[in-house]
């Protein structure tokens, strides 16, 4: 049962059942949180629970640090918790939990923009009961219930200086992991190369030249995700 957990497989399959089970579980909490948070929860607790929802993210997040420790698998090129979503998921207990709007402004773009993206377009192998399918879930759909709880629930909305400001800390967090690639031969963020599989990165034309590609569709995701709050402003 402990292998079955720990040892990853590569038995899982896009578009299969368990991906729309693994969507709808995840999803049917985000959806009972927003709804108790909108006409249920008090202002504490609309804070506490969702808070509590962010460090379950982030503890599935660690625990695959600690699972590859402890198989002795792990590899400093694939498994530190580098990659945007990795990141953004240890972060968000902290903007949750001290309602932080700024900082929850800048990941919502990210969130948004890339690993929502991710829901349709999984890039791990892992099969359920492994870690890893667990783990991928929880990050990348609880991230996407937080940045739409923070609308729906604390009542924030983003501007084009949210958009603006998290362009900059997109590219300048990109900057720094590129640099920390090239130094242990990794390639956290797919900035040396393309992520296995389809996915958006398919068909923005090989390296490096879909790193410049990306701006281009950064700009217009973050537009389009302007759109709704400016119509909620008018």
């Amino acid at each position: 049962m402990i292998d079955s957990i720990l040892v990853e497989n590569d038995t899982f399959i896009r578009f299969s059942s368990e991906h729309w089970i693994s969507l709808a579980f995840w999803w049917i909490i985000g959806i009972w949180m927003m709804y108790l948070g909108r006409t249920r929860w008090n202002e504490n607790q609309q804070k506490k629970y969702i808070s509590y929802f962010a460090l379950i993210v982030a503890a599935s997040q660690l625990f695959k640090v600690f699972a590859k420790l402890y198989i002795g698998s792990f590899d400093i090129t694939r498994d530190l918790p580098l990659e945007l979503c990795n990141m953004m998921a240890l972060a968000m207990p902290f903007i949750m939990w001290y309602k932080w709007r700024f900082g929850w402004s800048i990941l919502f773009f990210w969130i948004c923009a890339g690993t929502a993206q991710a829901m349709i377009t999984p890039t791990h192998e892992a099969a359920f009961p492994n870690y890893e399918a667990i783990r991928y879930w929880a990050v990348h759909v609880g991230l996407t219930i937080m940045a739409i709880y923070g609308a729906v629930v604390y009542g924030w909305r983003v501007s084009w200086k949210d958009a603006l400001y998290s362009a900059i800390g997109m590219n300048l967090t990109a900057l720094l992991i590129y640099f920390a690639n090239i130094i242990i031969g990794a390639n956290y963020m797919y900035l040396n190369a393309k992520p296995p599989g389809t996915t958006l990165y398919s068909i923005l034309g090989p390296w490096p030249w879909y790193i410049l590609s990306l701006e281009g569709v950064i700009f217009v995701l973050f537009s389009l995700l302007l759109v709704p709050f400016i119509l909620l402003r008018r």
